[in-house]
């Protein structure tokens, strides 16, 4: 955890960072939405790029003493650091190549494997996230509310998404399946991210997936965490970034929750 003026203060740069980036990448999408294949069905564009070079090259130069972790591969800073910066310079690449609005940058902080501080910045969606443990967390400049307690399952709502390794979608559909006649519905975004900042929103109840990466998680999970969301791993064993399996949720759903994820 971050004294409250150093976290504050590290947000802003962050912050600042993600907006500009995120202007950009609205603003020049006609030459940066053009995708091709990853391998399987994940896609990479001309944005997910130019994102991450612009974001890591700034947090290199403002945080040298910190690691960052990019998804599309860039890795600086000192190698035993205990801070990391985990980056997904544009979350919900689909959704941007077909001109959807549901993407954003997210980008946490973690100390050792911990999340401590993150921002997830949708331009198109109209959304800013940022959060710090120990602080609290903010759409905009809007202090957002603590967790509160969840009402019975017929009021819930849970986003989940597809995993990108398709063997794996198996396990979210036992969890559609599960659940289908308990709650009041499913969402899917198309975006971990901005799936995350609808937790800490209050918008939706649960976010729950079966694998995922440390830089789709770190930034909205931190938020979350600051917000007193309970985080999990599917097994309902402690949960941290070395961890792909996620769980987040109002206090009080476990118990039913358990149920479709174990």
């Amino acid at each position: 955890m971050l004294p409250p003026e150093l976290a504050l203060g590290t947000l802003q740069i962050a912050r600042n960072l993600l907006t500009e980036v995120g202007g950009q990448m609205v603003t020049m999408a006609h030459t940066l939405r053009g995708a091709t294949s990853k391998g399987g069905v994940d896609l990479v564009t001309k944005a997910d790029h130019f994102s991450e070079e612009a974001i890591t090259s700034s947090l290199a130069k403002h945080f040298p003493d910190h690691r960052i972790a990019a998804e599309e591969g860039t890795r600086l800073g000192p190698a035993d650091s205990p801070w990391c910066w985990h980056l997904d310079p544009l979350d919900g690449t689909a959704n941007y190549s077909r001109g959807i609005p549901h993407w954003a940058i997210s980008l946490g902080l973690s100390y050792e494997h911990k999340p401590v501080l993150g921002v997830v910045h949708g331009p198109a969606c109209g959304i800013t996230l940022s959060g710090a443990v120990g602080v609290g967390a903010w759409l905009g400049d809007v202090a957002l509310p603590p967790a509160t307690l969840a009402s019975e399952a017929k009021t819930w709502i849970i986003a989940t998404d597809w995993p990108w390794e398709l063997a794996e979608r198996k396990r979210t559909i036992h969890l559609l399946d599960k659940l289908s006649g308990t709650i009041r519905q499913y969402k899917t975004f198309g975006s971990a991210a901005l799936d995350l900042a609808a937790v800490a929103m209050g918008v939706v109840d649960a976010y729950a997936i079966s694998k995922i990466f440390p830089w789709d998680q770190a930034g909205g999970v931190a938020s979350c965490i600051a917000l007193g969301y309970q985080v999990k791993r599917w097994d309902g064993s402690a949960w941290d970034l070395r961890h792909n399996d996620i769980i987040v949720h109002r206090p009080g759903m476990w118990d039913i929750l358990s149920t479709a994820v174990q």
